[in-house]
């Protein structure tokens, strides 16, 4: 959390202000030789790469892997995400049947009773049915607490811990978030576009409900980082273009700034997209951005161009740096394992500002 310090002012002896920062300072002026605590020791410690970097011994159990992937439709998104272990995804987009007809093809290598879903729709009427985002929250929580229970009692038809959550896909979720935020900035009388949109069926939204829309994403998409998953988050494209028409960048599908702001807030950003021929088609990831992806990757040891196999990534990931395979992408179980991930997300914000 980044806060603002408020400095307080004194008055001069001769006229004019001083701040008491500043005057307080003065009084315990620094002699030579002597050096005052400094208040980035603890929170910013010196250190080097071979203590605290991906293959310092210990660093990788809890090193998770945390991507956003986007692209045009039929790009087999949601397949390709599922490779990942242990998975549990919130279904916005109603697409799981690609995941059943993959498994029954025989392309994803996954057996059905081991994928672990909720779709979540958005209800009949906007106007009165539950919010979407809250469902999904609670959702969270649900699997979540689902990893207190103790093992013996679990008699669910599905596993009981998991380490990867899917959000496919982010364009209706930014729909959810509208209608939120809406709803919350009438109910604090910060704009009447709720009123009005129940009155006549139109939203008319105003800076403020864009502003709440993009929070209310933030939070969500901060929380999900926070419970100490591997995360994959799923966008379609948006194509941004000039007033002539000319594409000026690809980006995921999300709402105002989020479309340059969310993207950061990933450790890797990949664009998928589709070579070979029609009869064979070959989907691939790009991870380096040009002049019209805005892409990125801090593994530091993937192609421009990777074949879209989690376990050939994660196999070369493991080689690069001199780890096991089995301590990369470990996700935290149960309560006490979150409150070391929140801690550990904390830290790992504080090293980025």
């Amino acid at each position: 959390m980044v806060g603002v310090l408020l400095e307080e002012s004194v008055p001069q002896e001769e006229g004019g202000m001083v701040s008491a920062i500043e005057t307080e300072t003065k009084k315990k002026s620094l002699t030579p030789g002597k050096l005052r605590p400094r208040a980035g020791d603890t929170l910013f410690p010196t250190t080097t790469l071979a203590e605290s970097g991906l293959s310092a011994q210990g660093r990788t159990k809890v090193k998770r892997l945390h991507v956003l992937i986007y692209g045009p439709p039929g790009t087999a998104k949601t397949v390709i995400s599922h490779q990942l272990p242990n998975t549990r995804t919130l279904d916005f987009d109603d697409g799981m049947q690609s995941v059943e007809w993959a498994i029954k093809a025989g392309v994803l290598k996954r057996k059905l009773e081991e994928i672990v879903y909720r779709t979540i729709l958005p209800p009949k009427n906007a106007r009165s049915g539950a919010s979407v985002l809250d469902i999904a929250t609670d959702t969270l929580d649900e699997w979540v607490a689902d990893e207190d229970i103790p093992p013996e009692e679990w008699d669910r038809p599905y596993p009981q811990f998991w380490d990867t959550l899917i959000i496919d896909s982010a364009s209706p979720l930014t729909d959810a978030v509208i209608l939120k935020g809406l709803k919350e900035n009438d109910r604090l009388k910060l704009s009447k576009s709720w009123s009005q949109y129940r009155e006549g069926g139109v939203i008319p939204m105003k800076q403020q409900d864009w502003g709440s829309a993009s929070s209310l994403f933030s939070q969500f998409i901060n929380y999900a980082r926070s419970i100490g998953k591997n995360v994959v988050l799923i966008c379609h494209e948006y194509h941004n273009t000039d007033e002539e028409g000319n594409l000026l960048s690809v980006d995921p599908l999300l709402i105002g700034q989020l479309r340059q702001k969310l993207p950061g807030s990933f450790d890797e950003v990949w664009y998928t997209r589709v070579e070979g021929t029609r009869q064979e088609p070959k989907y691939v990831f790009q991870t380096t951005p040009d002049p019209k992806h805005r892409l990125r990757s801090r593994l530091g040891c993937l192609d421009p161009i990777e074949d879209t196999d989690f376990s050939k990534i994660k196999r070369k990931v493991a080689r690069f740096y001199g780890v096991d395979e089995d301590l990369l992408w470990v996700a935290a179980h149960g309560t006490k394992g979150i409150e070391e991930a929140v801690k550990e997300e904390e830290e790992d914000n504080l090293s980025r500002i």
